[in-house]
């Protein structure tokens, strides 16, 4: 709201200072949010008058789009202010389906006010001197008032987590819309790079996205958080306007409320400025390296900027199809900016998992080099940047197996951004790899806290608590899953693993029949069916099965890895190993977890096996590195 001339407003107990912009009760400081003091002013200033509601949002917020939602927690915080509620409303009066209207009486104790001077413009007979001594009186006052308040206005708040609900945006808008999907998660991320501070991930935010009436505290509460960060996101030609407002989670309470604009170019510097904005007033202590971090930001190609926030949001439905959707995103961006950094690290992640057990959507060998190309060009580019560090890690640890190397980039990672979960949750597959399932499972549970509705990681918290022997818990956690996401094939998959351990065939074959209707790997469910039936004693349906696996393996890509899974349940060792050496020559990234998979127990003493683990862990990287990584 505009600044005019000064104004002293009194109203009941109450006066509000148009300069000062302050707001006391019997010379008691009442905090507000500017934005706050900004509708209480508009209000004050029209007592008597209707004032509806998109007149009052274009006073309040001029030149930026919000939701309605913000005008009504202004009067919300203002109603609690002053002491009423709707039922009881001696200040604030709403006028349904309208507006609002001030209905106190108000007096404009200004030196200049209307009702102090004569309109005719002759001064009145001994009233000119009076009239000075009281303002000046009302002046000392003030400034009693003003340097009090001053002194005694409450601190900063300390937070210690919180969320950022994905940006609004102009409706009827897609490109509007993934603009401020992006603009949302490179502020989560942007926070995130702060240790102290617990930051939700994207995901788990963006499950929020078209909610509409979950009240505040019940988000908080889901998501475990302290604070709410809410705002809206508007592109106009060059230049883009963020608006953002800080909420205590448990009461609603604003804050904190502020506005940016910057050239797009500028783009990822603008959500620095924002992320520094709320950690100096949550007191949220910064380190010199998260100062610089948050400081240091290239401009950027508005197209690539866009085409990256396209890829990223589809690579997070975790599809075949989604991934190579993203993939397309991602080299549209890199065709814009060949040195915009993310976009290389988002390509090295779609075809990391493309090559994945579980995906099964390329060989490791098609697509993991291309992987690497990306991963080690992310780095290049800008070595700060925890994503290719990840992407570079996973690489490392799948397809090179080299577990020092990746070691060395996720702690990497971790230390440029310590909420990065993805990072955390990959970085569990390490320490599953190394044996060490308890570390896997503190890894994964902090990727967890920092995502607790990413279907993906809740599936990796259960594939560690599998991989520990903790078949209950396992089951749980992947119920849990399917809660979140009933149509995520993986979990239907994994949850049937953990039933074929306790011996619950009947289960388990429900589970795989479950995946096989639903978008995800077909030969990943066939293998488990297949392996499940010769544990339960049925070789023959067993064979079937695997009969026509063998024949989908003409046609299109079938791990090695399942076929010796099936051999094993058979009780054919040999096949088992022969099998085992395919998925070996193929890189499989499956070759790493054999150290704690369970469903090779039974033949885990075999010299054979033994001989192969100890030639995975001296197998060197394939190809050569020419950054010397």
């Amino acid at each position: 709201m505009p600044k005019t001339e000064k104004h002293l407003y009194e109203f009941g107990r109450y006066r509000i200072d148009s300069v000062e912009r302050l707001l006391t009760r019997d010379g008691e400081t009442i905090p507000l949010t500017p934005k706050a003091v900004d509708t209480l002013m508009a209000l004050v200033a029209n007592s008597g008058r209707v004032l509806d509601k998109d007149e009052l949002m274009k006073i309040v917020w001029p030149d930026t789009f919000v939701e309605e939602g913000a005008l009504a927690r202004n009067v919300s915080a203002l109603r609690k202010a002053l002491g009423e509620d709707n039922e009881n409303s001696q200040y604030i009066v709403t006028i349904p389906k309208r507006g609002y209207r001030f209905v106190a009486p108000v007096k404009d104790l200004s030196p200049a006010a209307p009702d102090q001077v004569d309109h005719s413009g002759k001064e009145q007979p001994g009233r000119g001197r009076t009239v000075w001594l009281v303002a000046a009186a009302l002046l000392i006052l003030l400034a009693v008032y003003f340097g009090f308040a001053r002194q005694s206005r409450p601190s900063k708040f300390n937070v210690a987590s919180l969320a950022v609900l994905p940006l609004n945006y102009p409706l009827n808008d897609p490109a509007q819309e993934y603009f401020a999907d992006g603009m949302t998660e490179e502020l989560i991320n942007s926070l995130a790079k702060i240790e102290a501070l617990r930051v939700i991930s994207r995901t788990s935010a963006m499950t929020y996205k078209g909610v509409k009436n979950k009240p505040l505290p019940q988000i908080a509460r889901e998501l475990k958080v302290d604070a709410i960060v809410e705002g809206s996101v508007l592109q106009s030609g060059n230049r883009v306007r963020i608006t953002v407002q800080l909420f205590e989670g448990k009461s609603e309470k604003q804050l904190w409320a502020q506005s940016y604009e910057q050239d797009l170019r500028d783009v990822l510097a603008l959500q620095g400025e924002v992320a520094s904005a709320i950690a100096g007033e949550i007191q949220v202590k910064l380190t010199p390296q998260e100062k610089q971090r948050l400081t240091q930001a290239r401009q950027v190609d508005p197209e690539a900027y866009l085409a990256y926030s396209y890829g990223r949001y589809s690579w997070n439905k975790r599809t075949a199809e989604d991934f190579q959707k993203g993939i397309d995103y991602f080299q549209r961006a890199i065709a814009k900016d060949p040195s915009y950094a993310p976009a290389y690290a988002g390509l090295a992640d779609a075809y990391s998992l493309l090559g994945s057990i579980g995906a099964d959507v390329l060989p490791p060998k098609e697509a993991m080099p291309k992987a690497k190309k990306a991963a080690l060009e992310a780095v290049k580019l800008d070595d700060n940047l925890a994503e290719g560090h990840t992407s570079l890690a996973y690489v490392r640890l799948s397809y090179d197996w080299d577990l020092d190397g990746a070691e060395r980039e996720f702690k990497r990672a971790i230390d440029l951004n310590p909420g990065y979960a993805t990072a955390h949750h990959w970085y569990a597959h390490y320490f599953l790899a190394r044996g060490q399932t308890e570390q896997a499972l503190s890894e994964v549970r902090r990727a967890q806290v920092l995502d607790p509705l990413s279907f993906s990681i809740n599936v990796g918290l259960g594939w560690c608590l599998y991989h520990a022997r903790r078949y209950d818990d396992a089951i749980q956690q992947y119920r849990s899953t399917l809660d979140i996401n009933p149509s995520f094939s993986l979990a239907y998959c994994t949850l049937g693993m953990a039933y074929a351990q306790k011996q619950l065939y009947a289960e388990a074959l429900a589970e795989f029949n479950k995946a096989l209707t639903l978008p995800g790997s077909r030969a990943f469910a066939l293998a488990n069916i297949a392996r499940t039936d010769a544990l339960a004693g049925k070789p023959g349906d067993a064979r079937k099965v695997l009969r026509e696996l063998e024949n989908s393996a003409k046609r299109a890509y079938v791990p090695a890895m399942y076929i010796a899974a099936i051999y094993t349940a058979l009780g054919e060792p040999d096949q088992s190993i022969r099998w085992i050496q395919k998925a070996f020559e193929e890189r499989s990234d499956y070759m790493v977890y054999l150290r704690t998979e369970p469903s090779v127990d039974a033949f885990r003493s075999n010299p054979k096996f033994q001989n192969l683990l100890k030639l995975i862990a001296s197998a060197p990287a394939p190809g050569a590195d020419s950054s010397g990584r």
